[in-house]
């Protein structure tokens, strides 16, 4: 017998495919109740990954014994003549089967006994969890709460979450801490939560907490520093003072001091140098700087935005030296061009006014930098100025997951995926209970990367924080549609959060998944019957400028009903050319009105417009956005019968990252006229 078949049928003669299928199943479970009991217990992330290492190594062990055991048949019993042959040979096979189970058995109590023994000791002894809660580098972790409003008066309450915000964004640009974000803590509000579990759900080692009270010229902040693991005092004070610009000031820096000396962390020179610099001796100019934040931290809505920059100009007016107010001034006229509440040039040169204002009076002001980062970014899309102004507000204020957030958006957009993402779980691990961070995540794995089973449980992550995020509810019904074309899973998403009372009439994000699903589901009354209500003209997003003709239109057209088809089509075209005569370069325009001019049968300018859309905003522009204008474009040539160049676009858009799928694909009746073609067939095979 040559060696090959000898070493094969020792293989099966000593049951080295029972033991291999036995242990690898095992391991299996055995790795499963593993990563729950280390997500139960609170245990390090990479326990699990300890556990499997165990497995892994018995796995020869357990191949080892299994193969060495020669000569079973003959040493089964003392004396074989005593017993039939068959019974012997019965017997041995028994054994060798027992020992099968005994040594894959045995392998899996020795490792979970290890990993049973590391984890008991790293729960008993805190290594694990004060390393963890440490931050970044070993630094002190603090978690800074809402302070309490001791006058309890309702109009005092900006006041006190002003202190709160200034005293959280000094601690944040103390290079030798690591603090928690604004948003995370802002959740702990009239918490009856004790110290430990608020020190364990934010992973802080360290919890500030107090109060202010403002009574007519005077201010009282009491403040005191708790070790969340042992729910001792480490420093507590109690500040009365007149109320001035210098004493809140004062206070404020005084705070960061002890704070960093209680917890025998260090400040540089720069540190301590800027603590001691007044932003304005203006009182007045400092109450609506404070109201300003109030509203800027509010939401996104133009309603909020405008108050707020109507109290950072009132700010800037009684203090033309106000530095940090032309700072935050700047930041909410970027985030107006942003969101297209105002695209006018004028709005530009305002942001720009503002922040040159500031970086005039201070050259170093980590606010200002962050503020020219956004105006690069937002106004002009210039990702290289962006990231230099972002990374040096990051060098003054190394705690900031706003920051954090801007360089990951930057990337996202250059098409940096994965470096995007590592950005964005920087700033998770500084505020962990922040619903936006968190969706930031979310959006990259899902939207983009196609990692569909990490996008949902972030996604899940942010409802459990924050339920009532309309927003997210779409976000989540889309992505039942495009990792597994489940219109079930959709609905169910969407129909939760009208269950929680969120309107989607107007909104545009639940307006336009409804109205998808719908579409998707081929129930075209249905999406019919939704665009009839409200009263927005368009769902108007970042993304997408889409009247709601346009929609009304396209099911007109699939349910066969070509006059009502080229009604809205019309209709839609009509809204879309008085949109461009005031935004000429709006990007999202000529896609929508590319697909318009295709349903009434303009083919030339139907694609002429949607190469428009391409050119203005490409792919090598902006490695997000641009991808809605290729999808434009593609179903532009799909309606106008030029399949190949349709199907050309949508093998681009499948070949790279972004949330054009096989599922979505195959559920969307706009891509019925390709679904004959063969090049169509073979790339959803493709890509499947």
């Amino acid at each position: 017998m040559s060696s090959l078949k000898q070493f094969i049928h020792e293989i099966h003669r000593r049951s080295l495919w029972q033991v291999l299928l036995i242990y690898i199943g095992g391991g299996w479970l055995v790795f499963e109740v593993v990563q729950t009991v280390t997500e139960g217990l609170g245990l390090p992330q990479w326990f699990p990954a300890f556990a499997a290492l165990l497995l892994l190594i018995g796995l020869p062990v357990v191949v080892a014994t299994a193969f060495v055991r020669d000569g079973e048949p003959a040493t089964a019993v003392s004396d074989p003549t005593l017993i039939p042959v068959d019974e012997a040979r019965s017997e041995a096979v028994l054994r060798r089967r027992f020992l099968t189970w005994r040594n894959a058995t045995a392998s899996f109590v020795v490792a979970l006994a290890v990993w049973g023994m590391v984890a008991a000791g790293w729960m008993l002894f805190g290594v694990g969890e004060v390393e963890t809660r440490a931050g970044a580098e070993g630094r002190p972790s603090v978690a800074a709460l809402p302070f309490v409003n001791r006058s309890g008066l309702e109009e005092d309450e900006y006041f006190t979450d002003g202190i709160h915000d200034e005293i959280l964004t000094l601690l944040s640009k103390i290079s030798s801490l690591s603090v928690r974000g604004r948003t995370s803590v802002m959740q702990y509000r009239d918490t009856d939560k004790n110290v430990r579990q608020i020190g364990e759900e934010l992973n802080a080692r360290y919890v500030l907490e107090g109060g202010v009270q403002r009574a007519g010229g005077t201010v009282r902040i009491n403040l005191q520093l708790l070790d969340a693991e042992s729910d001792e005092h480490v420093w507590a004070e109690t500040y009365d003072r007149p109320l001035t610009v210098e004493n809140l000031l004062g206070v404020q820096s005084e705070v960061a001091r002890r704070v960093t000396e209680a917890l025998e962390a260090t400040l540089t020179e720069e540190e301590t140098a800027r603590f001691g610099q007044m932003p304005t001796d203006n009182l007045e100019a400092y109450d609506y700087y404070l109201q300003g934040l109030e509203f800027m931290w509010r939401s996104f809505l133009e309603r909020d935005i405008l108050v707020a920059v109507r109290m950072f100009e009132n700010a800037t007016q009684l203090d033309s030296s106000f530095a940090l107010a032309y700072a935050k001034l700047s930041l909410v006229h970027s985030r107006m061009y942003w969101y297209h509440l105002d695209r006018s040039e004028e709005r530009l040169e305002r942001a720009k006014q503002a922040v040159d204002r500031s970086l005039d009076l201070d050259s170093y002001l980590p606010e200002a930098r962050l503020a020219l980062g956004y105006y690069y970014y937002h106004g002009h899309l210039d990702y290289d100025r962006a990231l230099q102004e972002f990374e040096a507000a990051l060098t003054w204020q190394p705690g900031s997951v706003e920051i954090l957030q801007g360089i990951g958006a930057v990337e996202r957009r250059r098409g940096n995926f994965r470096v995007a993402l590592t950005h964005f779980q920087n700033a998770v691990e500084l505020s962990p209970r922040d619903p936006m961070v968190i969706a930031d995540v979310a959006e990259t794995q899902g939207r983009l990367l196609r990692n569909y089973t990490e996008a949902e449980r972030h996604y899940n992550r942010v409802l459990a924080l924050a339920p009532d995020l309309t927003a997210i509810h779409g976000l989540n019904a889309w992505l039942s549609i495009v990792s597994v074309g489940s219109i079930t899973e959709a609905r169910a998403a969407l129909e939760e959060a009208a269950d929680r009372g969120l309107d989607s009439v107007d909104n545009p994000f639940l307006g336009y998944a409804w109205v998808l699903v719908d579409i998707f589901d081929r129930e075209y009354e249905a999406a019919l019957t939704r665009l009839s209500s409200g009263s927005a003209v368009a769902f108007n997003n970042q993304w997408h400028y889409i009247p709601k003709a346009l929609l009304a239109a396209q099911a007109y057209d699939l349910m066969n009903n070509p006059e009502l088809a080229r009604l809205h089509y019309d209709s839609a075209a009509a809204v879309l050319e008085a949109r461009l005569r005031e935004a000429p370069e709006d990007s999202r325009l000529f896609g929508a009105l590319g697909v318009a001019h295709a349903g009434l049968g303009r083919l030339e300018d139907a694609v002429r417009e949607g190469e428009r859309g391409v050119d203005l905003l490409p792919v090598s522009k902006d490695a997000w956005r641009g991808l809605f204008r290729v999808e434009e474009l593609a179903l532009i040539l799909t309606l106008t019968g030029q399949h190949d160049a349709a199907i050309d676009r949508i093998e681009f858009l499948l070949s790279v990252p972004g949330d054009m799928s096989v599922a979505r694909l195959r559920l969307d009746p706009r891509w019925d006229r390709l679904r004959d073609h063969p090049r169509f067939q073979a790339l959803l095979e493709k890509y499947e």
